[in-house]
C-alpha cells in the first residue's frame, strides 16, 4: 500500500471539492496536521475515519486504499447501514495488508502527531529558524509555508509563480506540492519537458501529478527528449496500463529490455508473463531473467525454469 499514492489521492480529491486542508480537518474534526500528514504521504487515516473521510469526498473505501479511481460496481448509498458495510470491508482489507507500526496512523494518535509537530516547531523557534529572518523584521519562508493549509488556490498559485521567477526559493515548492492546483501542475510539466523547469524538482512533486501528466513524461522519455531515469523515479505512480505498453514495446523492438528491469517491482502478473514468455522463446536473455525474479511467481519461475533445464538436457544428449 502507497502512503504518499493514497495521500496525493486525498489532496487530489480535497481540492477537488474547494476545500483548503484547515476546512477538510474541520469537517472531520481532526487537526489540519493530521490531514497535513496523510496528505504527504507520512501516516494513513485511522480506520475508523475511511467511512467518514469517503463520504466526504464522495468516493469509495476502496478507492481510497488504492489512491486512484476504481469502476465501483455498485451504486453508492449514504445510508447507515451502507457506511457500516464499508467501514467492515475496509477493516478487512486493512488487515491483509502488512504495514508497520509506524506506517499506520491510528498507531500514532492525533493527539501525539500535533505534540510532536508542537515540539518541533518549538525547537525551530529557540534557534529563530521558524521566526523571522535574520534581522528578524520578516518572517521566513518556512513560517509562510506553515500557513499554507490555510491559503487558497490562487494564492498558492501565485507563490508558486514567485518559484517559477526566482523570487522565492525552489526549497518553497516542496512545501506547498499538496496545495498546488491542477493546472499548474500541468504547467510545470510543460516547462519540465522543454527545459525551463527543473526534472527533478518536478520528480518530487509525482505523488500529486494525475495520471495524464505522469504518462506524458513517461512518453517524452520513450522518445528521447526526457532521461529515462526520470521513468524509473516516476515508476510507483505510472498508471498500469501505461507500464503494460512499455512491456509491449519491448516485443516491438522499440525498448531496450534493460529499461524494463527498474519498473519490475510495479509490474502486472500478466506484464510479467509477457516478459517470460519472452525469456522461454529466446528473445530476451537470462540476465534479464535474474533481475527480474525476486518479482515473478515461484510456480511460474520453476515452471520456466523446468523447461529450459529440459531444454538444455535435451541439446547435451544430442
Amino acid at each position: 500500500m502507497e502512503m504518499r499514492k493514497i495521500g496525493a489521492f486525498i489532496s487530489s480529491l480535497r481540492k477537488e471539492k474547494g476545500m483548503t486542508q484547515a476546512e477538510f480537518a474541520e469537517r472531520l474534526g481532526i487537526s489540519h496536521q493530521a490531514v497535513s500528514k496523510w496528505e504527504r504521504g507520512e501516516s494513513l487515516p485511522d480506520i475508523g475515519m475511511l467511512p467518514a473521510i469517503s463520504r466526504l469526498l464522495e468516493t469509495s473505501i476502496d478507492e481510497l486504499l488504492a489512491g486512484e479511481s476504481r469502476i465501483v460496481l455498485a451504486q453508492e448509498t449514504a445510508s447507515v447501514q451502507a457506511a457500516a458495510g464499508e467501514e467492515l470491508h475496509s477493516i478487512e482489507t486493512v488487515q491483509e495488508i502488512e504495514v508497520s507500526d509506524e506506517e499506520v496512523a491510528d498507531s500514532e494518535p492525533v493527539e501525539a502527531q500535533d505534540e510532536a509537530q508542537d515540539e518541533a516547531q518549538d525547537e525551530e523557534q529557540e534557534d529563530g529558524s521558524d521566526a523571522s529572518d535574520d534581522d528578524g523584521s520578516h518572517p521566513s519562508l518556512h513560517a509562510i509555508l506553515q500557513l499554507a493549509p490555510f491559503l487558497g488556490s490562487d494564492t498558492i498559485d501565485e507563490m508558486l509563480r514567485y518559484v517559477e521567477e526566482g523570487r522565492l526559493s525552489a526549497d518553497a515548492i516542496q512545501g506547498l506540492a499538496p496545495f498546488i492546483s491542477k493546472g499548474s501542475l500541468t504547467r510545470l510539466v510543460d516547462k519540465a519537458i522543454v527545459g525551463t523547469f527543473d526534472m527533478q524538482q518536478l520528480v518530487g512533486l509525482a505523488p500529486f501529478l494525475d495520471t495524464e501528466q505522469i504518462d506524458r513524461l513517461v512518453r517524452q522519455a520513450e522518445e528521447g527528449t526526457v532521461d529515462w531515469d526520470i521513468v524509473q523515479a516516476l515508476a510507483p505512480f505510472i498508471s498500469r496500463d501505461t507500464l503494460d505498453r512499455l512491456v509491449d514495446r519491448i516485443a516491438d523492438g522499440a525498448i531496450d529490455a534493460d529499461r524494463i528491469i527498474g519498473l519490475a517491482p510495479f509490474l502486472s502478473k500478466g506484464s510479467m508473463e509477457k516478459l517470460l514468455l519472452h525469456v522461454e522463446s529466446g528473445f530476451l536473455g537470462a540476465d534479464i531473467l535474474s533481475a527480474i525474479a525476486p518479482f515473478i511467481h515461484k510456480d511460474a519461475l520453476e515452471r520456466l525454469v523446468r523447461g529450459m533445464l529440459e531444454k538444455t538436457l535435451t541439446r547435451s544428449a544430442e
